[in-house]
Formats: C-alpha cells, structure tokens, sequence
C-alpha cells in the first residue's frame, strides 16, 4: 500500500481500536476522503485492509460498516485465545531471557501504581507490553500471529473489561501468578496461569455485556 493509503489505513484503524468509530456506525467513503484529503479509491482500499482485519464489514449494499461482535462471537474468540495464549505462554516460558523476565517485573511494578492512582489506561497500555513480551519470546510465531488478530478485533471490547468495579485487582493478580511460572521457566505453570487469565476475561465479559458491548 503506498505512503498515503498507509496512512489513511492507519487512521481509521486507530479511530476503530479508539472507538471513535462505534460498532455498527457506517463509515462513509465520500465523507472520509473529504476529512482525510485523499480520493474515494484510497479510502476503499484501506476499508478493504480493514475488513482483512476483521474491523470492518462491507453489507449487501456495499456500505462499509464497523464490525459488531454478538456476545457468541466475543465468547467463541475468548475461548480461542485461551488456548492459543496458553500454548504462547508455555512456549515462551521455555526460552525467555532474564532481560524480557525483568522487562514484565518493572511492568507489574508499574501496574500496581496505575492501580492506586487509577490510571486504567495506563494500566492497559502497560499490560499490553507484558503480553508482547511474552509473544516476542515465544518461537511459535504462526500461533503470535493468530492470537494478535484475534486480539485485535477483542481490543475495543477487552479494555473496558478494566472499568469493571474489582477486575483491575484480578488482572493484576492473575498477571503476577504469570510471571512467577515464566520466572521460574515452568511451561506447565505458565500456561496454567495463561488461560486462567484468559477465561476470567471471558467471564467477565459474559457477566457485563450489557456495559461492554
């Protein structure tokens, strides 16, 4: 994709991920390439990537609109990161080099005081360092590629799961029973505390759909 489309592409996809752009709002070409100062072809082809991407629908009448999961479709995601993440985390746990191990403790530190101080995006952000650290150890980059697709159309809905009233206290708990199995290079363990994780996320989620979706 040329330099322009790039960035077109780049926008829209940060203002899905944002939700500047709602699940089930029309994303109207014309409007676009007006706003983005880039022709309609341009706009279509970065929609095309998005819909690749699963971020975008294109609906019977060809108007492309932002991708809506049902609670099933969340669920049956969740239940595919599971085990991917899990399987990620026992691979990982095998290889991991002290300077990734320090990298998720000075994370978990500052997640803690994120916690305190009620930085919830922050906090988020943070905890999506710790889960890169772990994909970049893993050498089963087939099963990273999946799992960060199927991460990618979960993002919108997986960072409110945060606002939740005691979930921060949870995630952080299951983050730091995580890195004790990667700490003591345990795959077994680790990926244990992966997809409990995990499945708390999906509980969670089933339990407050109503406010996340």
């Amino acid at each position: 994709m040329a330099a322009q489309g790039e960035r077109v592409y780049e926008i829209i996809r940060q203002r899905i991920i944002d939700q500047v752009y709602v699940p089930s709002q029309t994303l109207v070409e014309s409007t676009l390439a007006e706003e983005l100062g880039v022709s309609r072809n341009t706009v279509k082809k970065a929609l095309m990537q998005l819909v690749n991407e699963k971020l975008v629908d294109i609906k019977a009448n060809k108007s492309a609109i932002v991708k809506s999961l049902s609670i099933d479709e969340a669920v049956h995601l969740l239940e595919i990161r599971e085990r991917l993440e899990g399987l990620i985390a026992y691979c990982a746990a095998q290889v991991i080099t002290d300077k990734e191990i320090d990298i998720i403790r000075a994370s978990l530190a500052e997640m803690k005081e994120y916690i305190k101080d009620s930085k919830f995006k922050e906090y988020s952000a943070t905890n999506d360092l710790i889960h890169h650290v772990i994909y970049e150890a893993c050498p089963n980059k087939e099963a990273v590629e999946m799992i960060e697709s199927i991460r990618l159309q979960l993002r919108r809905y997986n960072k409110r799961t945060i606002l939740i009233s005691g979930r921060s206290i949870d995630s952080y708990n299951e983050h730091e029973v995580i890195f004790k199995a990667l700490e003591a290079r345990n795959p077994e363990m680790a990926e244990i505390a992966m997809r409990k994780h995990v499945s708390n996320v999906r509980n969670v989620l089933k339990e407050n759909y109503s406010v996340l979706f």
